[in-house]
């Protein structure tokens, strides 16, 4: 997140927080991130978009990494390969602090470590978890 965060804030994209499909929930088309997370406008200036909302939006192509450019058909199953490929394209992409041509850029690779620590912490600082998810972090750390 914190990643991707920083190519939109340096590019002045929107960023879009799209975990639906989460191993975390037996829901596929819920997006996990306001199940966990209260729900946020921006982050340092960048506007955010991370609500079930996303499920009425269509993302204008072309897309990066180019996958993404296939029908969704063929985009059903993605093996590691590609989904490592991606990974280190988008390495470079942000590595190389410019912007692509395309539309929309997809982050759907781990992208830990790729940003730096400044980048993570404004994550943590902006994004909290729900009360709920919150109540139980406290409750594990006083057991603990």
């Amino acid at each position: 997140l914190a990643a991707a965060w920083r190519f939109a804030q340096r590019t002045g994209r929107k960023l879009v927080i799209d975990w639906r499909g989460s191993c975390y929930l037996d829901q596929p088309f819920i997006n996990a991130f306001p199940v966990f997370f209260e729900p946020v406008q921006d982050i340092a200036g960048v506007r955010v978009i991370c609500d079930d909302q996303i499920n009425q939006r269509s993302f204008p192509g072309p897309f990066f990494p180019s996958w993404w450019n296939k029908p969704s058909i063929d985009c059903v199953y993605r093996p590691d390969e590609q989904i490592f490929k991606e990974r280190d394209e988008l390495d470079q992409l942000f590595q190389s602090e410019q912007d692509s041509d395309a539309n929309t850029v997809v982050c759907d690779a781990c992208l830990m470590w790729r940003c730096d620590q400044e980048a993570e912490r404004e994550i943590f600082r902006t994004i909290k978890p729900r009360s709920e998810i919150q109540a139980r972090i406290d409750a594990i750390y006083r057991e603990q």
